[in-house]
């Protein structure tokens, strides 16, 4: 079975990336966002550095905070439903 993918803003994703650090591979590139594996190693990285930014409400420009809220919210959106169990093992 593939890998499952996530889109996240590219405003936030090419700031990190930028930055040098450690950055999930693009599998899919959108007009405004990037698909990446949920599985891939590098989005624990990528979650810590916008949860450092989604909460610099003074640190950053606007356009990079919101940004970093919508990769945080995307991220932890997809973990939660990669952790639950399938529909059809629900109740047994």
């Amino acid at each position: 079975m593939p890998d499952r993918l996530i889109k996240l803003p590219k405003r936030f994703f090419d700031d990190h990336a930028e930055r040098g650090l450690p950055t999930p591979e693009v599998i899919r590139e959108y007009a405004h966002s990037y698909a990446v594996s949920i599985n891939d190693p590098e989005l624990s990285e990528l979650l810590s550095d916008a949860e450092h930014y989604a909460d610099a409400v003074d640190q950053a420009e606007r356009g990079l905070i919101t940004s970093a809220r919508a990769t945080r919210r995307a991220i932890k959106m997809a973990n939660e439903t990669k952790a639950a169990p399938p529909a059809s093992m629900k109740g047994q």
